[in-house]
């Protein structure tokens, strides 16, 4: 399996809480996407905020969080009723056409594949994490930059068709707290990256701790802010458990 560049150097291990705090609650913690450095921390959790809304899966979206120094865009897609991938939080029951002809909050512009492929070809430093969508072969297929795309997915079969097929899989919390030894599958397929709720992380911190030492990188995503802090210091200690914020800067 190939794994991009960026998931081979740095912290060896990063949370990324995927959460909707402002750029200057963030910077509490001294850790930024503007530095080059922790580029790979940060994911723009459904695009990005933009204009006061949060994941909003838009063009805007991604314009503004690049601008703000996030190299790595989450979006959800789904499919239209035409099987066309679009980028939107919750399954619709429409054309491409009619998705695209609907501004999202009437004023951002919703995306197909097309539209993102663009603005990756646009941004050859972007790296792209796909969420909701369990169909590597599709985005194998229509999404142009493999070596730049990780694919959150939530069954084995979607897990090794990615392997199989060169794109990056995202362990997600559903195959990772419910396989019996969960480990040797993890090292006998080389995954390389795990994705998980912030409660979740309390269930086995000493397994999370055997992986962090083997180089996977585990992203945390939650609501809240108020309590991670603490929690990633009693569980992985200040040095090796980067609060990364995401989503996005409300500004």
């Amino acid at each position: 399996m190939r794994v991009p560049k960026f998931i081979q150097f740095g912290i060896t291990f990063t949370i990324c809480l995927l959460t909707t705090i402002s750029c200057n609650e963030m910077r509490k913690d001294n850790e930024t996407p503007q530095d080059n450095k922790y580029h790979d921390m940060f994911i723009a959790h459904g695009g990005g905020a933009v204009e006061g809304y949060t994941k909003t899966n838009s063009l805007e979206g991604l314009n503004r969080a690049y601008m703000n120094g996030f190299r790595m865009f989450e979006l959800d897609l789904q499919l239209t009723n035409d099987n066309k991938i679009v980028a939107v939080h919750d399954p619709i029951d429409m054309s491409e056409a009619e998705f695209l002809s609907q501004p999202i909050h009437e004023k951002l512009t919703p995306m197909n594949m097309e539209m993102i492929n663009n603005w990756f070809e646009n941004h050859p430093d972007a790296i792209f994490v796909t969420d909701k969508i369990n169909r590597p072969d599709l985005l194998a297929e229509q999404f142009k930059f493999k070596d730049r795309l990780i694919m959150e997915l939530f069954s084995w079969e979607a897990i090794e068709e990615a392997i199989e097929l060169g794109v990056t899989p995202m362990l997600s919390q559903i195959n990772f707290w419910g396989t019996p030894n969960i480990e040797k599958i993890i090292d006998s397929l080389n995954i390389k990256i795990v994705g998980m709720h912030r409660d979740a992380i309390r269930n086995d911190t000493e397994l999370l701790k055997r992986i962090k030492e083997k180089g996977i990188k585990t992203y945390v995503w939650f609501t809240k802010r108020s309590i991670d802090v603490e929690n990633r210091k009693h569980i992985f200690g200040k040095t090796t458990w980067i609060i990364a914020t995401v989503c996005t800067p409300m500004i």
